[in-house]
């Protein structure tokens, strides 16, 4: 009796623990002790077989220390096309490979983080599904890497809670999720859809990593590479400076709803992405967010 009630203790003051520690951007499963494309080769295989879909992968900054894979499922699809149009941003889950003096490092994007950051006041109705498929992804990394451990939060010395993150803004004056861009506007879906994949075809600054529609519905979301001079490789290497490094904040996502087109204000999507970012940082990349708005609208022109 005296060992039930201990253990019974033990777990609650571990679930208190746990969840005192507050959300974190992303996730941290230790190295795969493979090379970076056999491990997205392993990870794509055993997701797939999850019954997740693989949507694309690609090397931000076109570095190929750098891997993202980013997959989604038909279960979050069908949760968010109950939500509203801007929920689509959150149709894609990624997870980051980078290499390390030899190691392959993975890493995920926190569902629970920016899940509260994108659905705001609805995650409670998509929550259990996130969390479902949160964990899937968390067991198959696991049962396929027998180095790798269970994810660890990192990438922000604060202690985000739900309510945190569906009101988050950097500081007063910074744009919050709802201030998003509009970038382009189309006499119909089809029109918008069509011009973008116009664009990406002759465009030499932006290629596309994955798009996904949510079922039912005229949205859309694109994941976008970032190239050329005011692209990736010239923004990355400042603000992801931390040991551990936030490679699954890529790519850059823009989001076609109805006969319209829009993207995260960059000051809200970099912001989330770096929570400890400083100011003095910040001002390093002052240009960054409207060269972003400049690179994504040239696909709707």
């Amino acid at each position: 009796m005296n060992k039930i009630l201990f253990l019974s203790l033990a777990l609650f003051v571990a679930e208190t623990v746990s969840a005192e520690e507050g959300l974190q951007p992303y996730l941290f499963f230790g190295n795969s002790g493979q090379t970076i494309e056999d491990t997205n080769e392993s990870i794509s295989t055993a997701l797939s077989v999850s019954g997740f879909e693989v949507l694309g992968q690609y090397s931000p900054a076109e570095s190929p220390e750098r891997s993202v894979l980013v997959v989604s499922h038909p279960e979050l699809l069908t949760a968010l096309s109950n939500l509203r149009p801007s929920a689509g941003f959150f149709s894609a889950i990624r997870i980051g490979l980078i290499s390390v003096n030899g190691n392959t490092l993975i890493s995920l994007q926190n569902p629970e983080y920016w899940g509260n950051a994108y659905l705001q006041d609805e995650y409670s109705k998509a929550e259990a599904v996130i969390n479902n498929l949160s964990c899937k992804i968390s067991k198959t990394i696991q049962a396929e890497f027998t180095a790798a451990s269970l994810g660890s939060g990192y990438g922000s010395s604060q202690e985000f809670t739900q309510e945190d993150l569906r009101e988050y803004h950097y500081m007063f004056g910074m744009p919050y999720f709802e201030d998003n861009l509009l970038i382009g506007e189309f006499e119909s879906y089809q029109q918008a859809v069509a011009a973008i994949e116009k664009n990406l075809q002759s465009s030499e600054t932006c290629s596309k990593v994955f798009v996904r529609d949510l079922p039912g519905k005229e949205v859309k979301l694109y994941g976008i590479a970032l190239k050329g001079e005011t692209g990736e490789g010239q923004f990355v290497p400042i603000i992801d400076i931390a040991q551990q490094k936030h490679v699954t904040f890529l790519p850059y996502e823009l989001l076609v709803v109805g006969k319209e087109v829009r993207m995260l204000h960059g000051r809200f999507r970099i912001a989330l992405s770096f929570p400890d970012l400083t100011m003095g940082t910040f001002t390093k990349i002052m240009s960054t967010p409207g060269e972003i708005e400049d690179l994504l609208s040239s696909l709707t022109k």
